[in-house]
């Protein structure tokens, strides 16, 4: 015959106590960790809309528009009317040659032979800087991470 005995109320309040400094000392240590990867995605993320934008623009054969406003933390692409939204502790920052819409947004345009209008997404949080540059000739996008001194 096989004879359980359970825990008493004090060694479950030990496990609960060393459980709860545990996660303390690590919560915090995580943060860091948490915020890069916020802008890690974030940069994939936005990265990702204006090479949808281009495609769009390459396989309808007229212009299309990548919408970034960067005070509300939002970004558009074509052919969708939902924005989607980017982590509010990332820093946003956008240079353009002329097509700033409005306060805080402004956008990057496609044209149909692949070029664009040019730019660079630039977007900081964790200490980390990266950068989202859209060559005006090619249209291509290249995401770089800048270093910080």
């Amino acid at each position: 015959m096989i004879h359980f005995q359970g825990f008493t109320l004090l060694e479950l309040i030990l496990v609960l106590v060393v459980a709860a400094v545990t996660a303390m000392v690590a919560v915090p240590n995580l943060q860091p960790a948490i915020a890069s990867m916020q802008l890690k995605s974030a940069t994939s993320d936005v990265a990702s809309g204006l090479r949808n934008t281009r495609g769009k623009a390459l396989s309808r054969g007229h212009e299309e528009e990548f919408v970034l406003n960067v005070n509300q933390h939002y970004y558009k692409v074509p052919g969708r009317h939902k924005p989607y939204s980017l982590p509010p502790d990332v820093k946003l920052e956008l240079f353009t040659a002329d097509f700033l819409m409005s306060e805080g947004q402004g956008s990057i345009i496609f044209y149909p032979d692949g070029s664009a209008s040019g730019g660079r997404v630039t977007l900081k949080g964790a200490g980390k800087t990266r950068l989202i540059d859209v060559n005006w000739l090619t249209g291509g996008i290249v995401v770089r991470e800048e270093l910080n001194d």
